[in-house]
């Protein structure tokens, strides 16, 4: 009997991709020999264990323009030879070339993940011709692709229109979670944040809210472009002795420290489209930790808020907002406790188990 391989393309180191690490175990259960593809950053941990096959590509380039174009050749050239695909599997715009050719020249099945609108994040706004180069791959690549997902209901609709051809939404949820019962040591109540440290994640509006906040502490879980820019804003704060930066974590180590928060944060700024219409990973990890959070009012975060109760959503996003929600919670405690109630009543409802059926169901028919 031969074995079907699939392979999986993202430009991340994968230790950190939980949404990806979810959907190899999906195609492993469904009897594909899945290798996860990915590059070698001269940072990164060893790899976790999975029940799925890992492979970084080691680079010259770290960041820019070289970056990709030496990614994209590495991934074609580990695609091309790669043994016996049955299926390959792009995330994002910055795989779609290479995935799609070698998936023609290999006769694979063809599927394509957009996690977000790619061409507006903000990156790429403030540079309209790598803009204009990625929108390009988009328009070259995404009607060859057999099936197309991505994130949630406002982007399918989006790449649906952009694109010409459909989208399927399989939200970012986790696996089903008991609230992790770990003790961890710390001085305070804390507000929570996991999650990568970029422009626009309003991380900054609330390093400047914690000096209006001096019974909680801070703790932000990650690392990104900003990490420099975020440890300097923290270090000239009058509250810099009670915001932590703990680095990337693994998920289980995360769970633990959001199941122990008092409050999460969602924030993000509407400057690029690509925010606006996201539907966060960390929406739904909180949720699986009962951990009540601060949600920008966008149309995503809206829909599963209003429906499922589970946080605040914040108008806009700004420092004295953020403080004054906060303490609205702090001196309102019937609310905050129904909002943890919510999130283990939504937490069945809102978990990996339900939402992989959508992909389950795609590759039946093939």
């Amino acid at each position: 009997m031969s074995i079907s391989h699939a392979y999986v393309a993202v430009t991340n180191d994968l230790n950190q991709d939980q949404r990806m690490h979810r959907i190899c175990i999906t195609l492993q259960d469904l009897g594909y020999d899945v290798t996860l593809v990915g590059r070698r950053k001269k940072n990164s941990e060893p790899l976790y264990n999975q029940v799925f096959g890992q492979h970084r590509l080691s680079m010259i380039f770290q960041s820019g323009v070289l970056f990709y174009v030496e990614y994209q050749i590495r991934l074609f050239y580990y695609l091309l030879f790669s043994s016996s695909p049955k299926l390959m599997y792009s995330v994002d715009l910055d795989t779609a070339l290479p995935v799609k050719i070698a998936a023609w020249l290999r006769r694979s099945l063809s599927i394509h993940d957009a996690h977000e609108l790619f061409t507006e994040v903000p990156e790429l706004i403030a540079s309209p011709i790598k803009r204009r180069i990625w929108s390009l791959v988009g328009e070259m690549t995404m009607k060859g692709y057999d099936h197309r997902f991505t994130v949630n209901e406002s982007l399918a609709h989006i790449l649906a229109e952009t694109y010409g051809c459909e989208f399927i939404p399989v939200r970012n949820l986790p696996m089903t979670k008991e609230r992790s019962t770990k003790k961890l040591i710390y001085a305070r109540p804390y507000i929570w944040y996991q999650g990568v440290l970029n422009e626009g994640r309003g991380l900054e509006e609330v390093i400047f809210a914690m000096s209006s906040l001096p019974d909680l502490d801070l703790r932000i879980a990650g690392e990104g472009d900003r990490s420099l820019a975020l440890r300097l804003l923290a270090d000239n704060s009058v509250a810099h002795e009670r915001i932590h930066f703990q680095g990337w974590m693994n998920p289980n180590d995360m769970h633990d420290w959001a199941s122990n928060a008092w409050i999460g944060i969602n924030l993000l700024d509407d400057s690029a489209g690509n925010y606006y219409h996201s539907l966060a990973n960390r929406t739904f990890d909180y949720i699986q930790a009962e951990l009540p959070a601060l949600h920008m009012d966008f149309p995503e975060y809206r829909v599963v808020v209003e429906k499922y109760g589970i946080g605040e959503l914040l108008s806009e996003l700004s420092d004295k907002l953020i403080v004054k929600t906060i303490i609205d919670l702090q001196q309102d405690s019937v609310r905050y406790d129904y909002m943890k109630r919510s999130c283990i009543t939504a937490k069945g409802s809102l978990a990996w188990e339900k939402e992989c059926e959508k992909i389950i169901e795609v590759l039946n028919l093939v």
